[in-house]
């Protein structure tokens, strides 16, 4: 069980490695100089490389680099191979490469980490067709048990962005419930008054800062949802730090991505 990991920044081959699944990089993409897996010294090696249908996963930061290394790569793709999108990227971008890949006969997945009660599953989201050709590796890659595939391409990606707004919600909600422990009248000690606070740490905006405009287009009303993460912006710039989101492209409504 091998595959084909691009960019190779952001720890995911390493992640896949541990899963016992078999990592080939390329050097043209952006890696260490010693990555500590096999290497390729182009796209075109990943033909002979890999088993086909090939199982390709995307390791690089969201935004413009991810189109700009599909352009580039999927050139030397055969047509019933898969790309698996581990990257942090926006919804909308998601769709939009899952289209053009479409075009030529290409299988575009996108996969989100979710908690769920007592657990964490792996989401992976693409055509219906496609989604059986990963099987092995994302079931591998999630633990026995742990991986949730469905058929709508950008679903995964779109769900994580949900979730990052919930971890904000959740986050302004242990924040004032410390302020109303610390408020407690009685005769109690300030220690242990602070074992009962959650340590809450420097806000991070992250994939929630895309929430609001996405809510506002799709006429969906978020009003806890949208006081919390502009609580949390509010707290950033009181301690004087910048948290933008990630970069992502323009919103496009589904229906008029080609």
């Amino acid at each position: 069980m091998k595959v084909g990991v691009i960019g190779g920044g952001g720890g995911i081959a390493a992640s896949l490695e541990a899963a016992g699944i078999a990592v080939i990089g390329c050097a043209a993409g952006e890696i260490a100089a010693d990555p500590g897996f096999e290497l390729v010294d182009a796209y075109e090696g990943f033909l002979e490389a890999l088993d086909y249908p090939r199982r390709y996963v995307l390791d690089m930061p969201p935004g413009a680099a991810v189109d700009a290394v599909i352009d580039v790569a999927y050139q030397t793709m055969e047509p019933g191979d898969v790309v698996i999108d581990a990257t942090a990227s926006y919804w909308g971008d998601t769709l939009r490469r899952y289209r053009r890949m479409r075009h030529r006969s290409l299988f575009y997945q996108d996969v989100a980490r979710l908690a769920v009660p007592d657990s964490v599953v792996l989401v992976a989201s693409g055509d219906a067709k496609g989604l059986p050709l990963t099987t092995d590796v994302l079931e591998a890659w999630a633990r026995p048990g742990k991986l949730r595939p469905v058929p709508g391409a950008g679903f995964a990606h779109y769900l994580a962005m949900l979730e990052a707004a919930a971890t904000t919600a959740r986050r302004q909600l242990a924040g004032e419930l410390n302020q109303l422990v610390e408020a407690y009248p009685g005769e109690v000690d300030e220690a242990a008054k602070a074992a009962f606070c959650t340590e809450l740490g420097p806000f991070d905006l992250g994939r929630a800062g895309w929430l609001l405009d996405d809510a506002v287009r799709l006429e969906a009303a978020v009003p806890l949802t949208a006081q919390a993460v502009m609580l949390g912006i509010g707290e950033a710039l009181e301690a004087h730090r910048s948290t933008p989101p990630p970069p992502r492209g323009a919103f496009v409504h589904p229906d008029d991505i080609l």
